[in-house]
């Protein structure tokens, strides 16, 4: 449902990741931090895509629940897999590095919390089923 509690979680998460491509493409000191090649700028926007396309999917399969979880699962694989490619790969922290993998911690326990409301809402749904 729309009015839950992990949709807001879901909608956080959509945010930020609208703020990281925006800021990604805006400004260019954020993508001068990495002082890496081409090819690794590209797949941090890659990545960055990919997150905030499969929590827009985990939006709108809010009435099948067990998709929602699927996908909040691979967007938090998909989001450890970039930070550690952020993390391993980035010789220079400064404080732009630093605000992004921060949001992408975030992010991540946002997508945690979320499968944890979906897990208590189907709970609470096989319940009722079982007093009727």
């Amino acid at each position: 449902m729309l009015y839950r509690i992990q949709t807001l979680y879901l909608l956080i998460s959509i945010f930020i990741y609208s703020i990281l491509i925006y800021f990604y493409f805006l400004n260019k000191n954020i993508t001068d931090f990495l002082e890496c090649n081409f090819y690794f700028k590209k797949t941090i926007l890659i990545f960055l895509i990919i997150c905030l396309f499969l929590s827009i999917l985990s939006f709108f399969f809010f009435h099948k629940k067990k998709f929602q979880i699927f996908f909040n699962k691979i967007n938090i694989l998909t989001n450890t897999i970039h930070e550690g490619i952020l993390f391993f790969s980035c010789s220079k922290w400064n404080k732009y590095t630093l605000i992004m993998f921060l949001f992408f911690i975030l992010c991540i326990c946002l997508l945690y919390l979320t499968n944890r409301a979906i897990k208590k809402d189907i709970e609470l749904i096989h319940s009722i089923n079982r007093i009727r």
